[in-house]
Order: structure tokens, then C-alpha cells, then sequence
């Protein structure tokens, strides 16, 4: 079993991938942060209700994409280029890891880095 604090630790690591990264976090099927948060020093934009808002949303759209699983094969990453930042969720068991980032972060790279970390970490059960 997975505990919070090896989600912290991972949390750290992805943390570390890319100096524009401002938040990392793991959010259950419920919509709840269970692990991570944002970077020392990074003021949040929202306040904590929008957070706990977009975690539900952000759960509920990695739902709705499962249904299409059997033909276009599962997601790895999905990822939204908004006004303010970057948002990345990826899949891992039963929950999402959760990136933000400024927006000038390598879009090319970073998730992949990410999707390796998480190979590592959760061999076969992640990407």
C-alpha cells in the first residue's frame, strides 16, 4: 500500500524536474489532496475552495476519458495550456498526480519526464 508519505516523496522528486514547476500534488478518487502542494515560496492563484473545486473537476474528466480506453488505449498524461499555467494530470493506480507550472515550462519534455519518474516508481502501473 501506498502511504502519503511516499506520495510526498514522489511529489519532491517531480518537484525538482523543472524550476517552473509550482505545485505537485496527488488527488484520490474523491477529489482530495492526499499527498504534495505547492512549491516553498509560490503564491497560490486561486483560493483553497477553487482548488478543492478543480481537483473534483480535474477527477471527474480523468473518469469520463476512461470510457474510451478500449479504443484509443489509456491515457498517460492530459494537459491544459491556460492563460496563467500549465496544468498536467497523470494517472497513478488510483488516483492523479496533479502539475502545475509557469507556462514557459518545456512542454516537449516535462511530462515525459514525468511519465519516466512515475515508470520508475510504479513499474507497469503508471503510462
Amino acid at each position: 500500500m501506498i502511504t502519503n508519505s511516499d506520495f510526498n516523496k514522489l511529489c519532491e522528486k517531480i518537484m525538482k524536474i523543472d524550476a517552473k514547476v509550482r505545485f505537485v500534488g496527488i488527488i484520490n478518487q474523491n477529489g482530495k489532496l492526499v499527498g504534495g502542494g505547492m512549491k516553498m515560496g509560490i503564491s497560490p492563484i486561486g483560493d483553497k475552495n477553487d482548488d478543492e473545486s478543480l481537483y473534483c473537476d480535474i477527477v471527474t474528466r480523468a473518469k469520463m476519458r476512461q470510457r474510451f480506453d478500449d479504443v484509443l488505449g489509456r491515457v498517460s498524461f492530459a494537459m491544459s495550456y491556460r492563460e496563467k499555467v500549465v496544468i498536467m494530470s497523470f494517472p497513478v493506480k488510483d488516483n492523479l498526480l496533479l502539475l502545475s507550472a509557469e507556462k514557459e515550462i518545456d512542454l516537449s519534455t516535462t511530462p515525459f519526464k514525468v511519465l519516466d519518474l512515475l515508470r520508475h516508481r510504479f513499474t507497469g502501473h503508471a503510462a
